[in-house]
Parts: structure tokens; sequence; C-alpha cells
């Protein structure tokens, strides 16, 4: 009989737990999609490597899983809150008609496990279909294809997703089952007549608040915006601490003079059913401060983590592409073994060419053309960012500035013009030219460059061992490929300088870059350069096939994530808002049917309704964008130092989930609670 309740019950409430339903089908849906990546490995025709990096994408959703799991479980137990909440006057009169109060919390964990249950299949059939088109965007991603067409079911991933949410369920059923005994009759008869109690009753004291929480904002982004994202420091965790503060000062301060304002403003107040729409709001704001701050941080997070993520995303992938000018690398470092040797030769980039051909076989096959570059340092050590920024008087970006104690460990390479000019020919740009007493200086960071070009105006020039040149800026990269750049700086001089002063300068390193004869050749040159070794020297190559396959990776890690954690904090936050709106407009069907009996026209309430939604709804989410707004400036600075700052495409796509999403459950909670309260007018007459 109780179990016929609670399925009868589940679906005569259907509208009520719609929100919610969808909700948690989402979430199951999402969860699955994500965690089946690992078994998409087995469906791609992957190398070992592109494989592996499946494998370890995998690894890290499963462990981001369990913090999103963590989200889900508090979300499904503020839905299961509110809607228990809602329901008081039908468990009082369960309790009148002389049913024990076992029997009543066995009902609502029988209705909550249902609904479980029911979210668990159909999110698990969701989730299979949007598992296939995270299946092609790997294939794309990791430029392969699907052999053939089938729905991809992952075993592994379905059992994960059954297990985290039935946990998830008998928890949350669990305290409902404990919440639901703790109710007095008395208080659940009168639900409906207690209303809600304003937190900050004084005006004064509430703007008084509201200035304090906008100094300790104002304060929160001035320090961030100083000290940045370089460093997770004290300066850092004050920011964060002030802010945090500030967001939920905000709300409990407005909360208290919300409906003043309101009324202050009287054309604005006594217009149509403005007056009942801001008495509802303020009332909502009222009680529910705090989770409107928790959805404004949550928010801050989504849309952080998302645009932020895509940028990086944006950035590496345009940097890769402007640094793989070649198809192998080779970094060549003398050991101990040979710093101190005899014979110049051995130590010399000559020797080391020579050295690394005779460790490869077939090496005239396997290579078209090549070109080495030897690095050169001042062993005083009196050519570095520390002394430049001392002699010029010219400061660093903030992703140097912030670590001056180490900038004197930053070195600042010398090469030849006549090797500079090789390294470009090789890669097809026109060759640059030099005056006898002019040196260029080249940089692969963005952030550098204009550094460079204001130590470049400086009248006195560069000074190179005792030698002024005139110093030119310039963009490029010649150096050992990577994925993210990081030549602050490397001075071009002309040979003749280099040579005069050859004697007191000490080879560091030599760098070959190579056009294989192939990409056939590119991949077994590659192989055997790996292989390469000579005592007293270390080989470090890179190629281009290597060089993107870790991209890639890179990519899709910090891409995935993002939109993982972006997409359940969206939807987290609206469930939570749509929710406590849908609960809020349930619990005042009286009052608009009294509006209803005075003679007000259904649009007017309908307009009340939109408005009183539309505020909850852009309130947290504008405090949010203001919060993002700054982080993402600052975060642009860390993301400009890495390659091309880009993000335009990324704020877009964060736009367009926004919309979809919050968007979304804003125009689906307004339907469902235009149609709570026809329901209930109708109901009336």
């Amino acid at each position: 009989m109780y179990a016929r309740i609670a399925l009868g019950n589940v679906r005569r409430s259907i509208r009520d737990f719609g929100i919610y339903f969808l909700t948690l089908v989402l979430g199951v849906a999402v969860y699955y999609a994500f965690n089946s990546v690992t078994q998409q490995s087995a469906v791609l025709r992957l190398s070992g490597n592109m494989r592996t990096l499946v494998q370890e994408l995998g690894t890290i959703i499963r462990g981001v899983s369990i913090f999103v799991a963590v989200l889900l479980a508090f979300l499904v137990l503020f839905g299961n809150r509110f809607l228990i909440r809602r329901r008081k006057r039908e468990f009082a009169i369960y309790l009148t008609l002389g049913m024990d109060r076992r029997h009543v919390s066995g009902i609502v964990a029988m209705e909550s496990l249902a609904v479980g249950a029911g979210a668990l299949v159909v999110g698990l059939a969701v989730g299979v279909l949007l598992s296939q088109a995270l299946l092609y965007a790997t294939a794309r991603l990791f430029n392969t294809h699907v052999t053939g067409f089938g729905l991809m079911f992952s075993g592994q991933a379905c059992a994960y997703t059954v297990m985290s949410f039935a946990i998830i369920f008998l928890v949350v059923g669990a305290l409902n089952v404990l919440e639901v005994s703790r109710f007095r009759l008395i208080d659940l008869m009168n639900a409906d007549r207690k209303g809600e109690k304003s937190l900050v009753r004084n005006l004064p004291l509430s703007v008084a608040l509201f200035v304090v929480s906008l100094a300790l904002i104002g304060v929160a982004y001035h320090e961030l915006r100083v000290n940045g994202m370089y460093a997770i420091d004290w300066r850092f965790n004050l920011a964060t601490a002030l802010v945090s503060v500030g967001t939920f000062l905000l709300f409990f301060s407005v909360s208290g003079f919300l409906l003043r304002l309101g009324q202050s403003a009287r054309g604005f107040y006594l217009r149509g059913l403005n007056m009942f729409a801001l008495r509802q709001l303020s009332s909502r704001v009222n009680s529910a401060w705090v989770s409107i701050s928790i959805v404004c941080a949550a928010l801050f997070l989504a849309i952080t983590s998302t645009c932020g993520g895509f940028a990086i995303v944006s950035s590496i992938n345009q940097s890769v592409s402007a640094i793989t000018h070649y198809d192998v690398s080779v970094a060549m470092y003398s050991t101990a073994q040979t710093s101190h040797a005899s014979d110049a030769d051995d130590v010399s980039g000559s020797g080391k060419e020579a050295l690394l051909k005779a460790s490869v076989p077939d090496w005239d096959s396997l290579v078209a053309d090549s070109a080495r570059i030897d690095l050169y340092q001042d062993p005083s050590m009196r050519l570095n960012l520390k002394t430049l920024r001392g002699d010029t008087g010219v400061e660093l970006p903030d992703s140097f500035a912030k670590y001056t104690n180490g900038l004197d460990k930053v070195p600042i390479y010398v090469v030849s013009l006549s090797q500079y000019n090789a390294t470009l020919a090789l890669r097809g740009d026109k060759p640059a030219t030099l005056k006898a007493n002019e040196a260029l200086v080249t940089t692969d960071m963005n952030n550098m460059v204009s550094f460079w070009q204001r130590v470049a105006l400086k009248r006195e020039g560069f000074d190179f061992l005792g030698t002024a040149l005139r110093l030119r800026a310039r963009s490029t990269t010649m150096e050992y490929q990577n994925s993210v750049n990081t030549s602050v700086g490397t001075i071009v001089v002309p040979d003749a300088a280099l040579e005069s002063k050859r004697a007191q300068l000490e080879p560091r390193s030599s760098l070959l870059n190579v056009k294989a004869a192939g990409s056939r050749a590119e991949a077994r040159l590659y192989k055997e350069v790996v292989k390469a070794h000579q005592p007293g020297l270390l080989f470090a190559a890179e190629s281009k096939s290597a060089a993107k396959e870790e991209v890639v990776g890179l990519t899709a890690i910090v891409g995935y994530l993002a939109l993982y954690i972006g997409f359940v904090l969206f939807v987290s936050c609206a469930a939570i808002l749509a929710i406590q709106q849908l609960s809020d407009v349930a619990e005042s069907a009286p009052r608009y049917r009294v509006l209803f009996d005075l003679g007000a026209e259904r649009s007017m309430v309908n307009h009340a309704i939109l408005a009183q939604i539309a505020t909850y709804f852009l309130f947290p989410l504008v405090v949010a964008l203001a919060h993002s707004y700054v982080a993402l400036g600052v975060l642009g600075g860390v993301i400009k130092s890495l390659g091309v700052l880009d993000f335009l495409r990324p704020l877009g796509v964060t736009m367009a989930i926004v919309l979809v999403l919050y968007g979304g459950y804003f125009l689906l909670t307004y339907g469902m609670a235009r149609g709570v309260i026809g329901e209930k007018v109708r109901r009336r007459e």
C-alpha cells in the first residue's frame, strides 16, 4: 500500500519533480559520458602514444568525478529538502489520518528512490548517446576516425555511474527520512502561514554593510590585479578571502534594503504588480541569501574555468603551429666529462654535431637539410634579466617581476648572425641583416616583446662584454621546439663581434634543427636520435609529430575538464535557483489567487512572475560575471606568456553554454511557474 502511495505521489507530482528529475538525468548523462573516455581508445585507431594519452585523460576525469559526485550529492540533497518543505501540508494530512512517522518516512524514502532510479535509467540512456558525440569529438581531436557505426557502451563507466549515484541516493534518502521524522504536526499544519523573516531590519546598517562589501570586493580586485596569478601566495589567498566575504556580505546586506530601495522609486513601485513582485523577491532573498551567494561563487568558477580553459587550449593550439618549424630538433649538451676537456673540438658545436651524426645510422639518407646554432653564455653570468633590468631601468612583465630573487638565474644566450640566418632559411624565412654596431634580440614569449622593445630604445644600447651594441627587438623562435613558448630572449650579434669575444664566452649548448627526407624518415630519424648516445654528451630530441601529440594530449585534458566541470556547475546553479523559485511560487499560490480575486489580469500576473524569476536568476549571474571579468583579465596575462592570447572564441563558447543551460533553466522555470499558478486558479474556480 505504501509503495502504491509513493508511486502515485510521484505520478501526481510530476510537475514538482520535473526540474529535479531533469537535473538528475543531465547529471547522470554527463557523468557517464565523460567517464567513458577511457574505453574510447579501444574503439578509435590510435597509436600507442595516443592511446596512453587517452588513458591518462580517463584517469584524470575519474579523479575529477569524485568532486563532481560530491557536488551532485549536495544538489540532490538541496532539491529533496525543497520538495519536502513544499509538501509539509501533505505530510500533516497523513499524520492526521493516523499514519505514523515511520510510514511517512518510508513513503518519502520510496519516492526519492523511485525518482532516483528513473533518473538513473533515463540518464544512462542519454549518456550513451552523449558519449557517442564525445567519441567523435575525441576522434577529431586525435586526428583519427571511428571505424563503422555502432553505439559504444562502457560497462566500466556504467558501473562507476550506478555505484556513485546509488550511494548518493541512499545517503540523501536516509537524510530525508531523518528530517521527516523530526517534523511536529503543529508545524506541518501551519507551514503555509509562516512568512519569511527579514534578517536585517535596520536600513542604515544594511546600507553600511553594502558599502563595506563593495570595499572588500574592490580591495580584492586590486590585490588580484597587482599580484596576478603567477604565484599562490598570501596576497592571492587574501584576495580570495576578501572577495568571498565581500560577496556573502553583498547579498546579506541587499536582502535588508532591497524592498526599501524599490519603495523609494514610487513610479516604479506603484506600476502594475511591481509592488507584489518586489515583496516576493525581497522575501526570497531574505531567506535564501546564503544559497544565492554560493550559487554566485559556483557561477564564477564555472565561467572562469570554462572560458579560461578554452582560452588556454586556443593559446596552445596557436602556439604549437608557430613553433613546430622543423621535423626534428636536437638539443646537445656537454657534460662535466667534456666541459673540462683539453680538445676544444670536443665541446664545440661542430664537435657535438659530428658525434650525433656518427651515432645515427643512415644520417645522410634520412636528413634533407639541417642547421646548427650554438648558444653562448657569459661565464660571469652578468648577462641575465636581473642585470639588464638594473642597467636599463626597464621593468619586466609581471610574470617575471614577481620573482626578483631568481632573475639572475634566467640566462640570455648569444648566437651568431650566420647561424641564425641559416636557421631562418631552413624554415623559409628571410635572413636578418645587422650593422657592425647592432644586435638583434629574439623571443617567442609575447609578453617579453614589449620589454625588449623598451630596452632597445635605451640610448646607451646593449653592453656586450665591453662593446656597445644597439638592440633591435623581434618576435620569433629558433629554439628547441616545445608545446609552450619558453625563450625569454636570445641575442643575435654579428659574426665578427662574436669571434672577437669567443675566448670569454662559454658554449652552453647547441641546437640542431633538421628537415627530414619524408614523413617516414622523420619517424625513423627521431627514433634513432633518441637512442643515440656518446660518452660525455647528452642528446634531447623533439619531433614535430611528438610535439603535436603532446599538445593534443594537453588540450584534450584541459578542454574536457573545462567542459565537464563547467557543465556540471552551470546545471547545478540553475537547478538550485529553479527549485527555489518553483517552491516559492507554489507556496505563494494563495497570494496569487487573491490577485485574481481583486481583478488582476493573467498577463499582469505572468509579467510579475517573469520579473521575479528573471531578477532572481540575473542577480547572482551579474555579480559572478564581474568577478570573472577581473579574474579572466589577470589570467590573460598568464596565458599571454604561454603563447597567443585569444579570448574571443572561448568567451563565445562560454556565453553559448550560459544561454543554453542557464537560460534554458530560466525559461523552463518561468513556464512551469505559470503552469503552477494557472492550475491553482483553475482548482479555485
